[in-house]
């Protein structure tokens, strides 16, 4: 499996020779692309309906369980103004959390146990920064890729809230099961793709 960001809360998963988009940074542009993902998640409760394009993307916008394209996703619609998804490939349970403005409840944290990659916005704000540590600690993950910041800084408050300030932001994160972190959680910076 891999993982990319391509900035802000968008989030690319390659599993299988199939690509799955959370949150793309252009919609349209996206699904008209020759190279559209197989599978389109979009988080934002606003959104209330697909697109009308000529598309092969199968586009997720309500909470639910979905069995597509070797990705299984479960969408909870109870976070915030979002819809937190948690998207399984290759036995690797990942976490899309964007929006959030507290710590989560204990229902909130029910839903989503076992993670093991938690892509979570922490915000352009210290502020911010200081609520995402608090929901990965609450989470657990092994392995932590921070989005929603700008890309042109490190989130440096989250950063130095996870120890992980001297972090090396790389391309993309080939992962795979028997790799994943046993013992410490990992934070990942990536480059935008």
């Amino acid at each position: 499996m891999n993982l990319f960001w391509y900035g802000k809360n968008s989030l690319g998963v390659d599993s299988g020779g199939q690509t799955l988009v959370v949150e793309p940074l252009d919609l349209e542009k996206e699904l008209k692309s020759a190279k559209a993902a197989a599978v389109v998640l979009l988080s934002q409760t606003k959104v209330t309906e697909a697109p009308a394009a000529k598309t092969n993307s199968f586009i997720i916008n309500n909470p639910g369980e979905y069995d597509i394209k070797g990705f299984f996703v479960l969408g909870f619609g109870d976070f915030s103004k979002s819809i937190a998804y948690v998207i399984e490939a290759e036995g690797i349970k990942v976490c899309y959390l964007s929006g959030l403005d507290k710590e989560l409840t204990d229902a909130q944290l029910e839903s989503l146990s076992d993670v093991d990659i938690l892509a979570i916005d922490v915000g352009e704000t210290s502020e911010q920064n200081e609520i995402a540590s608090k929901i990965v600690n609450q989470i657990e993950p092994r392995i932590i890729i921070p989005i929603g910041y700008d890309a042109a800084k490190k989130p440096s408050t989250f950063l130095k809230e996870m120890g992980a300030s001297e972090v090396e932001a790389q391309n993309k994160l080939n992962i795979k099961k028997k790799d994943l972190p046993q013992e410490e959680t990992e934070v990942v910076i990536l480059n935008t793709a």
